[in-house]
């Protein structure tokens, strides 16, 4: 996990409010991050919604009140950023989840954010995977990869790489929960 250093102040009144706003906005980048993707899975335009966001959340930053909740607006603003990116994705395709889906998993994503603990959690579970198995699962949730290319890419049929992947999900959803629990995994 990358940490970013704490902007140094220096200067002006103005200046020092846009270094503790950098701040508030590098702190909360894995979670935008986690719910951008959340809510626009294997899309490759998941990054591009993430930079419109924050090129938004820059501009907008005088608008910005102090001491209310940053967490909540950014991610008001990334949730009309992923609207936006859903709506252009309707008129492209008519593959896109139902408004009252979207709403569902927004609402999941953002009471729950990922913390950083678990993440780290979840890394150090995926190292204690086999090759093979870190191997598929690193290709699987590579940006723009699908299952299909998946088993096109190994040679296995896409059925069989269900299964595997399951079975990977299953290993490393013992292992985090028993990690976070205390136990040894």
């Amino acid at each position: 996990m990358i940490h970013s250093p704490k902007v140094k102040s220096s200067g002006s009144h103005e200046s020092r409010k846009d270094e503790t706003y950098v701040n508030d906005l590098v702190s909360h980048q894995e979670d935008l991050r986690a719910f951008i993707y959340a809510l626009l899975p294997n899309s490759p335009a998941a990054e591009d919604v993430l930079q419109n966001t924050n090129m938004i959340l820059w501009r907008k930053r005088k608008t910005f009140r102090r001491g209310t909740n940053f967490h909540a607006w950014a991610f008001k603003i990334a949730r009309v950023q992923v609207q936006h990116q859903y709506d252009r994705a309707k008129r492209e395709t008519r593959l896109v989840f139902s408004e009252s889906l979207l709403k569902r998993i927004e609402d999941a994503a953002s009471e729950n954010p990922p913390r950083e603990r678990e993440l780290v959690v979840l890394e150090n579970c995926i190292g204690k995977l086999n090759d093979k198995q870190r191997d598929i699962i690193n290709a699987r949730y590579r940006a723009g990869s699908s299952l299909k290319m998946l088993a096109e890419n190994t040679g296995a049929t896409a059925g069989s790489l269900r299964i595997t992947l399951f079975r990977i999900r299953a290993i490393l959803r013992r292992c985090v929960e028993s990690t976070l629990a205390g136990e040894p995994s």
